[in-house]
């Protein structure tokens, strides 16, 4: 394989981070950007992708959960899961987001769960489906990626 060009890699590079942070492995991260194990390995330690993946676990989704459990806590009259300031805290700071914004996660999170399941599908897919499924992947991402970008830069 030839040598990237310093943009290139470095492009290569955020969008490894940004699929390891989201779940995928690196051998399926390799197959979708069309760089090697070897090099992604180096990459995620270099720059301690794996801080960037727990980072990301915390989700609106997840947030919402969270609220959820401790209000069902509240109904049923039982002692409250997580401290109620640490809640309100959380809340407060997702309330502050903007609603485009929070309109571009949910759309992000739904998009990668969608990723997710077509890499699935390559994953049990052998030969030709399994390329087709990849590349279908491969040429879709992308618009994705820009349509995420055009939700934020809208605020």
């Amino acid at each position: 394989m030839a040598r990237l060009k310093a943009a290139e890699a470095d492009y290569k590079k955020s969008q490894g981070r940004e699929l390891y942070s989201k779940g995928f492995s690196i051998t399926n991260i390799s197959e979708i950007i069309g760089i090697g194990v070897k090099t992604l390995s180096k990459w995620r330690e270099e720059e301690d992708w794996d801080e960037e993946k727990e980072l990301q676990t915390l989700k609106p989704t997840s947030i919402r959960r969270l609220t959820l459990k401790c209000a069902l806590a509240i109904e049923k009259g039982e002692p409250m899961p997580y401290k109620a300031d640490d809640i309100a805290k959380i809340v407060a700071a997702f309330d502050r987001i903007t609603d485009s914004k929070k309109i571009a996660v949910y759309t992000m999170e739904s998009i990668d769960n969608f990723c997710a399941f077509m890499l699935e599908k390559a994953g049990k897919a052998t030969g030709k489906k399994r390329d087709e499924l990849l590349n279908q992947i491969k040429a879709v991402r992308p618009y994705f990626d820009e349509y995420i970008t055009q939700l934020l830069s809208d605020d």
